[in-house]
């Protein structure tokens, strides 16, 4: 009589793409930025956020534009940066002139700077400690 084998289960990675976006907003930097903006400023991320956290990775990731032409929503851009554990740093789009810097953590979308004059947030060096 033999044994008969059982095929190798393999544990199945989780993703979090289908998963709401989960926004930390508890940086400092963020934190003191967002106090100091005009009222109309502070709702317009406020709504964005707002935004954000009815929304999937899936979703944030469709917003991104490769041309001027493509904008759409949010518009979450990576761009050249990186937080001083490695994390991609991109930004996303609060409103026509403020943009905010936020990396991905899982499941967790973490905003880390506020920028009014929206190519302020292309020049940052990175390397937060979040």
């Amino acid at each position: 009589m033999t044994k008969s084998k059982k095929p190798l289960e393999r544990p199945v990675a989780a993703t979090t793409q289908h998963h709401s976006v989960l926004v930390d907003t508890g940086y400092p930097r963020f934190l003191n930025a967002l106090v100091n903006l005009e009222l109309d400023e502070q709702e317009a991320i406020l709504d964005t956020i707002d935004k954000i956290q009815k929304m999937t990775w899936d979703d944030v990731y469709k917003t991104s534009s490769k041309t001027p032409s493509q904008k759409r929503g949010i518009n979450y851009e990576p761009i050249d940066q990186r937080t001083a554990s490695g994390k991609r740093i991109a930004t996303i789009r609060a409103s026509g002139k403020i943009r905010i810097r936020v990396c991905r953590d899982e499941q967790y979308m973490r905003c880390i700077s506020i920028h009014v004059d929206h190519d302020s947030a292309y020049k940052e060096k990175g390397n937060e400690d979040l």
